[in-house]
């Protein structure tokens, strides 16, 4: 550089730190203008959040999580839906997030508070993909206006705020793209080894089909990158080795409990009926117009897209037509069965058999297109016609271009009172001191299956991807009565009218047109047997016990291995009681005049350990459902409590994982000192 005598005002590196400074800041800000309706001051012009799963899925879901780690607990059994549920492997809950820890500073979480956090997500998504792009191309405009292709585009601000796990996911990628491509020009397995956190972060997110998604192209990404940077065969495989390991150790604690539960969950057995939906071919013309008042999935913005294919056109790198193969490709999967190479990939790629929706490969479009366009702005600017002044009238345009197309799409009034407001029918069962009962709400009380979580009501319904499908199997076929004893369900809330002994009304909401039945069948938090009926397996005992002129279940435990030791009648007075009950630990005790099988009106789940006198004892299933064991007479307090294996290996897992990548950087760290 010629000297000319002058002291420079502002060095050009503290330029360019300003400049990527303001260019986070505008990124992390525009999704707050996109969706100004939602923190509006003035409530007649304030939105919500659409009605959905959002706010009959996350919302309560979120707010149990966080309920439990403001009390010093670690989510991982919930009783308040399906009779109970492994909160960590039901990957709607999210418990392991780190975005989403900051909830615990609520007593009742407030659903502005997920939408305020979605938004954030969405500020991150578009700056991650603006460090990864201008990485790429070296030119920070080009990153921008990519992040506000990406971040504000019609893929993530349709469904994917509305279904958290999905953003949660998908912010990932480019983060964990970006990462990697500086381990992998720098031959540097620490930074490797941080693309690996980034997209372990993208694994709790827990939208294992955006997952999927992302291991495919950052593999497929990975070994291009490897060929065009001629890597070393030996630092390719151990970076290949390292990114994977930090990836499941990081997610472990989510990836492990949720593989568990899926071997029991209706999604086990997909069809491919069920899981081939895709757009129709005539969808595709999303890619050149919004459709306005509803979703944009494939619209990512008129000058975005002649930018993507302006590069694929003109700058003819090998980058470039990467990234137009990503978009082909995922494209053609969104279609599904309406198209040729769904079915391909359902046959012989791994993982795509097991997820419903997949027009969901909309996440690629969107996220190839956006770094495609970074590619053509970058040309554009290399070009001697282009002006200074041009780049911020692009930017303005393609904001104003997505705004007309995403905004209020997925947004809508807060009911008066908001989604949760008290019906007759939660006041009332609120009103109860009857802890140990449940209710069968029928998804009538505010927010659907979920409300129990938010309002603390066990009940019997719920509304989540994953949960036994013996369950089903369960409340299918076995008569409701029976069910409504064996679970000790003591209310429902139904628009039904029963007529049956034992069941009274106790509320009639002509408003709503619900009912509220009190059930007095004999149901029982525990009781004691001294039968045993042996069934092969878990859906022969459920069958059995669904024969009303077979078993009386107070009296006879239909299980699947004979209990020892073996009952017999009973002698003398017996009694049995819950003594203690937390959502993690239940203590019951019992006085037998004779060996019997103590049955608990608890759902059964691995990760349930028995002690009884403080001795390990083994753990029973009885009726197909409800955890039992088998005792000799005595006095015996009952210990039941959660400590699923998974989760406890997967957070030791994820914590050596971490140590290990922090051994990494201060390896390097200290290497680049002694180089210094």
């Amino acid at each position: 550089m010629k000297n000319t005598g002058k002291r420079e005002v502002w060095p050009r590196k503290g330029r360019d730190s300003y400049k990527r400074l303001s260019g986070v800041c505008l990124l992390l800000l525009l999704p707050f203008v996109l969706f100004w309706q939602v923190w509006w001051p003035n409530p007649a012009q304030r939105l919500a959040f659409a009605d959905g799963d959002f706010t009959q899925q996350h919302y309560p879901m979120r707010t149990f999580v966080a309920r439990e780690y403001r009390q010093g607990c670690l989510p991982l059994w919930s009783p308040y839906t399906f009779s109970g549920t492994a909160v960590a492997a039901e990957s709607t809950y999210a418990t392991f997030y780190p975005l989403g820890l900051w909830e615990v500073v609520f007593r009742q979480l407030p659903l502005w508070s997920l939408e305020i956090e979605a938004l954030i997500e969405l500020g991150l998504a578009a700056v991650f993909t603006c460090l990864l792009v201008q990485r790429l191309t070296g030119r920070l405009e080009a990153g921008i206006l990519a992040g506000l292709t990406f971040g504000l585009g019609g893929f993530l601000t349709s469904y994917p705020v509305l279904q958290l796990v999905i953003l949660q996911a998908a912010l990932w990628l480019p983060a964990g793209l970006w990462l990697l491509e500086g381990g992998l020009q720098h031959h540097a397995l620490s930074e490797v080894s941080l693309a690996g956190v980034a997209l372990g972060l993208g694994l709790l997110g827990a939208h294992f089909q955006t997952f999927l998604y992302i291991v495919y192209v950052t593999a497929a990404y990975f070994l291009f990158r490897t060929l065009m940077l001629r890597l070393p065969w030996r630092f390719a495989v151990t970076a290949a080795a390292v990114l994977g390991l930090v990836v499941l150790g990081v997610g472990a604690p989510q990836v492990l409990p949720s593989l568990e539960i899926m071997g029991f969950s209706p999604r086990a057995n997909l069809s491919y009926a069920e899981v081939a939906h895709g757009f129709r071919p005539a969808e595709l013309l999303g890619l050149f117009r919004p459709n306005l008042g509803e979703w944009s999935p494939l619209y990512v913005g008129l000058i975005p897209l002649g930018l993507a294919l302006l590069a694929l056109a003109a700058y003819r790198k090998a980058e470039t037509w990467f990234w137009g193969g990503v978009a082909l490709v995922s494209l053609l999967l969104s279609l599904g069965g309406n198209g040729f190479l769904y079915p391909v990939f359902h046959a012989v790629a791994p993982g795509f058999a097991l997820f419903r929706g997949q027009e969901r490969a909309a996440f690629l479009v969107s996220f190839a297109l956006a770094v495609l366009a970074g590619y053509g702005l970058a040309w554009v600017l290399e070009r001697r016609w282009w002006r200074r002044g041009i780049f911020p009238l692009l930017l303005l345009l393609t904001f104003l271009d997505l705004y007309r197309a995403n905004n209020g799409v997925v947004l809508q009034p807060l009911p008066e009172g908001g989604y949760a407001a008290p019906t007759a029918a939660l006041t009332y069962l609120q009103s109860l001191d009857e802890p140990l009962a449940r209710i069968s709400s029928e998804a009538r009380l505010p927010t659907g299956g979920n409300e129990g979580l938010i309002f603390g009501l066990r009940d019997v319904t719920g509304n989540g991807p994953l949960y036994q499908a013996k369950y089903d199997l369960f409340l299918n076929i076995v008569p409701e009565v029976r069910w409504w004893q064996l679970l000790n369900v003591r209310y429902v809330v139904t628009q039904r009218h029963i007529d049956y002994p034992g069941i009274t009304l106790v509320l009639d909401d002509p408003v709503r047109d619900e009912r509220v039945y009190r059930l007095d069948l004999g149901g029982q938090p525990l009781w004691i047997t001294h039968e045993a009926e042996i069934m092969p397996d878990q859906e022969a005992a459920i069958w059995y016990t669904s024969d009303m002129g077979l078993v009386e279940p107070l009296q006879t435990a239909v299980l699947e291995q004979a209990p020892v030791p073996a009952p017999q009648p009973a002698t003398g007075p017996e009694t049995a009681r819950i003594t203690r009950f937390e959502p993690q630990r239940v203590v019951g005790q019992v006085t037998l005049s004779a060996p019997a099988v103590v049955v608990f009106s608890e759902i059964a789940y691995p990760g349930w350990v028995a002690r009884v006198n403080g001795k390990r004892v083994p753990a029973l299933r009885a009726f197909g459902m409800l955890r039992a064991v088998a005792l000799p007479a005595g006095e015996w307090e009952i210990e039941w409590r959660f400590r699923p294996l998974t989760v406890y290996g997967g957070l030791a897992l994820n914590g050596i994982t971490l140590l290990s990548v922090v051994s990494l950087l201060l390896r390097r760290r200290r290497r680049d000192v002694e180089v210094v």
